[in-house]
Order: structure tokens, then C-alpha cells, then sequence
């Protein structure tokens, strides 16, 4: 009778323990699968968020990027106005003049890389590592719209996850003009100052369908430093620089002649495309030799006015080459460096 009920009382523990067992892996199942659920919610939404606010773009307009948000936040920080100067145009209302210029200043392989480019990626981060500091950067215009609309300025790794997921998704379902028009509308031109069309109009009193090239080409110059430069400060070494750059890239692309580059630069192109000495001499002697010539192709600039590159002494009225020989080096070394410039915002 003893045996029998111990056996009765172990069988009885053991019915509680696994009814026990029982209830707490049910729990368990449930919390998992409560947890499961949220996750897959919250992996969707994460991930087709995005999508729609790509989806979005295709028709419409934002009043302002996440940037420009966060920027008239700094601005107030520093008791500055907030008001920003912005008006969106359609891409047929943009100048082919500045189109070009802003794709040679900032990605001349916009229209053959799927919105990130491997090879400006690897010669930056060498860049960089010889420089011992970040110093140059390697984005993509797609790449500098996603940083633009969608994201802040900090530099982990889920915001650098998020731009290569926004810039695949721009090129998916936007398309390279769309992209490109909302580039042209959403880039900073200067402190306040956002889009091509109020810089148009800021800087050169016009619209920017009617901009020429020399304009064109000193607002594609500003780009890299908005808020620091200005288009119309002809002394500028920075911009005389990017100038010689933009021309560079728009003569190897076939964009530009012999007289378009000296229109822009001051001095003429290197005659042999190997880039060699005396190619960069060919350039500094040209330069020297032509830097007093007037010509109707300086789009309806007098002599009076200084040209990039180019100081107009008021005493003498004679031209004097600023910095010419820095300016050819910079243009050759541009063509030494794969034929691209690479001088936006870094990363």
C-alpha cells in the first residue's frame, strides 16, 4: 500500500510539472509569436516605407527637403533668419547650359552608373588614405539627393545603409531626369538659398532657363561650398579652379571646343590628350599669349569685366593672368585623375 502511494503522489507531481511545462512553453509560443508578428510589421514598414516615399516623388514636389528642415533649425540656433529662398522649376525650364556644368562639376558619369559609382568610391578612399583625413568624397548626385530629401547629416552606418537603399530605389522607380530635376530644385546655391531657380535669380537677376554658360558654369562652381563662396566674386581662386575643372570635364566629353574652353578658363585646352609637359605648357604659354583677346563668344561680358581667371587692372586697362599656371595644373591634373572630378559635399 506504501509503494502504491508513493507511486500515486510522484505521478501527481509529475502531472503538475508537465501541466506546468505545458503552460509555459504556450507562453512562449505566444510571446514568440506575438514578437514575430511585430517584427515582420515593423521589417515591412521599414522597408516599404521608403518605397512609397520614392513611389511619392514620381508626382510630386516636396515643400522642402529633410536638409533644408534641419537647416533653418541651425539657422535659428544662431538668431539667423530662417527664411529660405526656393522655387521648384520643371527640368524643361532649366538651362542645358547648367545642366552640363552641374554634371561636370559634380558626377560626370551620372548617366551611366546605377547611382553610386565604384571607381570614385575606391579613388577617394586612396585619396584619403594618402591625405591621412577624409578630404574628398565620392557621392553620386542620386547618392547627395537621397542625403538631401531623406536624411540628416550624421555618419553611422544605418543612415549610410539608408542612402544606398534610397539611391537604389531613385534609380528603380524615378529615372535619371527626375532625379536630376529634383537635384537641380533641392541643392543648396547659397546661405539661404536653394534650387537653381532662385539662385538664378538671386545671383544674375534672370530665370534659369535663360542662363548662358560662363553663369552656368560659376553657380555648378559654387556647389561644393554654398555657403561660403559666391558666383559672382570674380576674384575667387576656389571658384577659378572648379571653373577650369568643369571645363575640362565638358571639353573630354565633347561639350565644349578650343574657344568654349577658353570662354570659361581664360586659356586654351592641352592639344594632346596624353597630358603631357608639354601639353602643360602648351596651356600656360597659350594662356599668356591669348589673355588679352576680346571676342563676342565671352557671352556679352565686356572687356571691362574680369573674366575667370582673369584680373582687369583699372589703371592701365591691361588683363593680368591671376594664378594661371595653378589654374592649368588643376585643369590637367582633373584629366590625370580618370577624366572626373569629384569635389562634392563629403560624406
Amino acid at each position: 500500500m506504501e509503494i502504491k502511494r508513493v507511486i500515486k503522489i510522484i505521478l501527481f507531481i509529475l502531472k503538475i510539472l508537465w501541466k506546468t511545462f505545458a503552460v509555459i512553453v504556450l507562453t512562449y509560443a505566444v510571446l514568440f509569436s506575438v514578437a514575430g508578428t511585430i517584427a515582420i510589421v515593423y521589417a515591412y514598414n521599414y522597408i516599404s516605407a521608403p518605397i512609397k516615399e520614392v513611389k511619392w516623388l514620381k508626382n510630386h514636389n516636396p515643400i522642402e527637403s529633410a536638409y533644408m528642415k534641419e537647416y533653418r533649425k541651425e539657422l535659428q540656433k544662431s538668431n539667423d533668419t530662417d527664411t529660405l529662398i526656393h522655387q521648384f522649376v520643371p527640368f524643361d525650364s532649366i538651362s542645358q547650359h547648367l545642366k552640363s556644368t552641374v554634371l561636370a562639376a559634380e558626377d560626370d558619369g551620372f548617366y551611366t552608373h546605377p547611382g553610386f559609382d565604384i571607381e570614385a568610391i575606391l579613388a577617394a578612399n586612396e585619396y584619403n588614405r594618402v591625405k591621412g583625413k577624409v578630404k574628398r568624397g565620392a557621392s553620386t548626385i542620386t547618392q547627395q539627393l537621397a542625403k538631401n530629401l531623406f536624411l540628416d547629416d550624421s555618419r553611422s552606418f544605418e543612415r549610410k545603409f539608408k542612402e544606398l537603399a534610397y539611391t537604389v530605389l531613385m534609380e528603380r522607380y524615378l529615372g535619371k531626369q527626375r532625379i536630376f530635376e529634383l537635384y537641380l530644385n533641392y541643392a543648396q546655391w547659397g546661405k539661404n538659398v536653394f534650387g537653381c531657380e532662385a539662385a538664378s535669380r538671386t545671383f544674375f537677376k534672370k530665370s534659369a532657363k535663360a542662363l548662358n554658360r560662363n553663369e552656368s558654369a560659376r553657380l555648378a562652381a559654387v556647389l561644393a561650398m554654398p555657403t561660403r563662396v559666391n558666383p559672382n566674386n570674380m576674384h575667387s581662386n576656389f571658384i577659378t579652379r572648379r571653373i577650369a575643372v568643369i571645363a575640362n570635364n565638358l571639353y573630354l566629353h565633347h561639350a565644349i571646343n578650343d574657344s568654349g574652353f577658353f570662354n570659361l578658363t581664360g586659356f586654351f585646352p592641352p592639344k594632346d590628350s596624353s597630358d603631357s609637359q608639354d601639353s602643360i605648357s602648351q596651356i600656360k604659354t597659350d594662356s599668356s599669349a591669348n589673355i588679352y583677346k576680346t571676342s563676342n563668344t565671352f557671352d556679352a561680358l565686356t572687356p571691362e569685366t574680369p573674366q575667370p581667371g582673369i584680373l582687369i587692372d583699372k589703371s592701365t586697362k591691361t588683363g593680368k593672368v591671376n594664378n594661371m599656371s595653378k589654374i592649368a595644373d588643376s585643369a590637367i591634373s582633373a584629366s590625370k585623375n580618370k577624366k572626373r572630378s569629384h569635389f562634392n559635399r563629403h560624406d
